[in-house]
């Protein structure tokens, strides 16, 4: 399977190199903003040490936070040569701890055939504490997205490893019940100084330009762009289209992506939840536009992922699923109030945040003129400040008169027909 986005060891920043060969005498905490490279760092990490120190393939894991990041990095493996069952979610390794030495059934939430994921870290975390001969069967850790991870998580991994280093991002923090930084350092006992990755070698100038309207914090922001060096290959602003109807905006989805395609480039489409993933991936499919949707299939604690990273076919996936990703192009379709039902304030800021970031050249964002959308006085404010292009369906009209006939408007569809799971 051909890597797609994976560098080089030898087309890292010295900087990032630095981090790649840090002996494993301590815990590390490695920070890095969006596109600092922390995946890339990583991985090439968890191959050198590997080598270096002749650790066999069972004495070592790199963790993640989803099953879709572990499908990416997985990728990212296979081109190092590196084994498969290296890479999982800390869960699911818990799941195999508990039942090997706790019991073979796992415990579930509510009679249902969800396993009770809470349930299981703290029954494992006691078992460690009791049981001295089971700990420490591994040499080193690598931990990706560790702003994630709850904090029993890092009281865990001191007991199983002699060796963790954890890559994190504070400021890509969306789920209240990750670790602080604070605690991550304290459980993990870093003496040393921890790193941080700087000279951001992923987003273009416009791109982090306009990820950065939905930094609240003043200071926050101008951190960030300080760090922003990347040359953009073809100076494009990202450009949010406003819509008359569902219909129109996913038949503009379908010509970007359709254009973006000619150019080999990595598309990621990225949506609230999993029932617009469905009915967005459906619509586009009606319009002869082929994605793999980034959904995960959980089977007890066996979960299948539905796409390929190491090709270039479109990957269609929630923000959640879609944190670590890294894209040419990111779309961020359905932008209205209504597609985020249990997200508010700096809590949307920060989703939005995360997933422009996914972006490395450009980003295309889309609306219906009748929704309603918070975060359009940001947008206009990005646009003021010439980070960003709003276009209305008219303007798009003139430019292409036969856009949007492929489909038959005598079937139009109401917005509820692209969100049924």
């Amino acid at each position: 399977m051909p890597n797609v986005w994976l560098l080089p060891l030898s087309d890292l920043t010295p900087e990032q190199q630095r981090v790649v060969e840090l002996p494993p005498d301590d815990h590390r905490l490695v920070l890095g903003p969006p596109g600092s490279g922390k995946t890339q760092v990583l991985i090439h990490r968890a191959n050198y040490l590997q080598q270096k120190y002749k650790v066999s393939h069972d004495r070592y894991r790199v963790f993640v936070f989803t099953n879709v990041i572990k499908e990416y990095i997985r990728s990212g493996f296979e081109f190092l040569h590196l084994p498969d069952d290296a890479v999982s979610t800390f869960d699911y390794w818990c799941c195999d701890m508990y039942e090997k030495h706790i019991s073979r059934r796992l415990p579930f939430q509510n009679n249902s055939r969800i396993v009770n994921f809470p349930k299981v870290r703290a029954d494992v975390l006691n078992l460690l504490r009791s049981r001295s001969n089971l700990r420490f069967p591994l040499d080193f850790i690598m931990v990706d997205e560790g702003q994630d991870l709850a904090p029993d998580v890092y009281e865990i991994m001191r007991l199983i490893s002699r060796h963790v280093t954890v890559f994190a991002d504070p400021a890509q923090k969306i789920f209240e019940d990750g670790a602080s930084e604070k605690f991550i350092v304290e459980t993990l006992g870093i003496q040393k100084r921890y790193l941080s990755l700087l000279g951001d070698y992923r987003n273009a100038a416009y791109v982090a330009q306009l990820a950065s309207h939905f930094i609240p914090d003043v200071q926050a922001r101008s951190q960030f762009l300080m760090q922003i060096h990347t040359e953009q290959k073809v100076k494009e602003k990202p450009l949010l289209f406003i819509a008359p109807d569902f219909d129109s905006e996913i038949d503009r989805l379908a010509e970007i992506i359709k254009q973006r395609q000619l150019n080999n480039e990595r598309i990621g489409i990225i949506v609230p939840t999993n029932r617009l993933l469905h009915g967005i991936a459906a619509g586009l499919e009606e319009r002869e536009t082929h994605v793999e949707k980034a959904v995960k299939v959980e089977r007890g604690k066996k979960v299948d992922i539905s796409c390929d990273f190491g090709n270039l076919i479109p990957k269609i996936a929630t923000f959640y699923q879609a944190k670590g990703l890294t894209f040419d192009t990111v779309m961020l379709p359905r932008l209205g109030n209504r597609a985020f039902p249990r997200t508010f304030g700096e809590a949307r800021q920060k989703m939005l945040f995360v997933g422009i970031a996914r972006a490395t050249q450009w980003v295309y964002l889309s609306t219906v003129q009748i929704d309603g959308f918070d975060e359009m006085q940001i947008l206009g404010e990005a646009e003021r400040d010439g980070h960003l292009t709003i276009q209305k369906a008219a303007q798009w009209q003139r430019a292409f008169p036969t856009a949007g006939q492929k489909v038959d408007k005598t079937k139009k569809k109401d917005e509820d027909d692209y969100s049924v799971l």
